[in-house]
This record gives C-alpha cells, structure tokens and sequence, in this order.
C-alpha cells in the first residue's frame, strides 16, 4: 500500500510500515492545499451534515453508541468545530427525513488509469449520475463502474500525535500499534509529527480509546478508502485531475472523494 523502507512483521502477519518514501509527493500536497481551502468555504457544515445523514442511513440508526459510523461522524464535525445544536439539528432532520435519500458511490476513470471513488448523498441517484457525467466528459474522465474493488480496502484510519514525552517515535508508534490493535502504522502525508493508524473498521473505536489511553492526541478518525496500488501521473495530468476535483466537490451531492494517485 505504501513505500516502504524497513518493516516489522506482526504476529498476526499484518506488516507495520515503519517509513514511507522520503518527501510528500506533489498531489499530496495539492490535496492538502486544497483540504485547507475546503476549511474556509462556507459549505463545510453542509458536508458534515451530509456525511451524518449517510451515517445514520448506512448504520440504520441514529444513536451513535448503537452506530460507529455515524460517532465518527460526529466527531469530525465536532473536530471541525461544528456547533452541536447544528449537528443534533442534522441528526433530527434525517430523523424525520421522509424523501428517498440514499448513499451511493460512484467510481470514476481518470488520466493513466487512475481511480477515484466518490461517496455521495441524493434522492435521485440517476439526475447526480447524469450531471456527473458531464463533469466527467469536460475533465477527460467517465465511469468505471465494478472496477475498483481490487483497487482500494475499506478501512479505519486514525491519525494522531504522539505524546510529547515518547522518544524514538518510530518505534514507539510500531509497538502502540501492534498493542491497540491497528494494522499498519505510516508517518502522516500532510502533516509532520502526526502519524496514520490503520485498522479494520469494526476496530476503529477501540484502537482509537487505546491510543488515547496511552496520551496520544487524536486528530481525527474516520472509515476510508484506501489504495492498494498508485498511480503516478506527470504535472498536465495531476493539474487536470486538481481541476476535476474542484469540479467534483463543488456538485452538492458529493460528500467525499478517495483516489489512487501517487
């Protein structure tokens, strides 16, 4: 899944990515740039709010101590200082929400073969197919549907700082994650000094409270879509596929959008 320089074997077999390549890759940091961007527009609630929605809906039910998927929710709304009358006011709405809104996803082909998964939320599945596909026809991209199941896994992805106090944080980080239960551990991407737990989505919760138990500080914890494979793609095709995203994110019934780009 990632480059790797040196690795710990798990009794479990799981491998521990110890380091990545050196460097953050360039569309890694275009990705940040524009996660930061994101931040700043005024429809980062209304995403939050629609990826509650999706929880509640994919979890069949709305209290979070019964639902992982809508806690995280939760979570990164708070984390993103979502106020929590308006979280409570979107649990309410979906509540009483009597439409035929669903989740769905929808896999799209861009330059060089590269992937993208998009999660969405909409009454009208085959209306948000239609006017994506016309996004998709400007940006040289279309549909892929069934293709990328062998492309990306589903799973928990926690990223945290350690405690100020832990030396050696490599291998410090090795051993936490093999005690709480996470599969592979990699220094963050976008981000010096935090590090990516990842673990099966059932045990997203549990490694979370264990790294908390052991003073880590919690950045974020959410479900992904992770790549098993990349794609590298030269400086005309990563500049299209940033203006394919802008493009993708700013149709309002996307929520989310995972890729496979190195």
């Amino acid at each position: 899944m990632f480059g790797v320089v040196c690795t710990r074997a798990l009794p479990t077999g799981f491998c521990l990515v110890l380091k990545r390549n050196s460097g953050h890759s360039k569309w890694a940091n275009i990705r940040h740039i524009k996660a930061q961007k994101d931040l700043e527009k005024s429809r980062l609630f209304t995403k939050m709010c629609q990826g509650i929605k999706i929880a509640i809906k994919d979890g069949g039910s709305a209290n979070p101590n019964a639902n992982l998927q809508l806690a995280q929710a939760i979570e990164v709304a708070k984390r993103s200082n979502m106020p929590v009358s308006s979280i409570q006011n979107c649990i309410k709405s979906a509540q009483t929400d009597q439409s035929n809104t669903k989740s769905v996803w929808f896999e799209i082909r861009g330059p060089r073969g590269c992937m993208l998964i998009a999660s969405a939320l909409t009454d009208n599945p085959k209306k948000t197919r239609e006017t994506l596909s016309s996004i998709l026809r400007k940006n040289n991209a279309s549909f892929a549907d069934h293709s990328s199941k062998h492309i990306f896994e589903h799973k928990g992805v926690i990223n945290a700082t350690p405690p100020s106090d832990l030396k050696d944080h490599e291998d410090a980080c090795v051993d936490h994650a093999i005690e709480c239960g996470a599969e592979e551990v990699v220094p963050s991407d976008s981000e010096d000094g935090v590090y990516t737990f990842i673990c099966e989505i059932e045990n997203l919760n549990s490694v979370k409270s264990k790294l908390e138990g052991l003073k880590y500080s919690i950045k974020n914890a959410d479900f992904e879509f992770l790549p098993n494979t990349r794609v590298a793609l030269a400086d005309q095709d990563l500049e299209a596929m940033s203006k394919l995203l802008d493009k993708l994110e700013e149709h309002p019934d996307i929520i989310k959008i995972y890729d496979n780009i190195a």
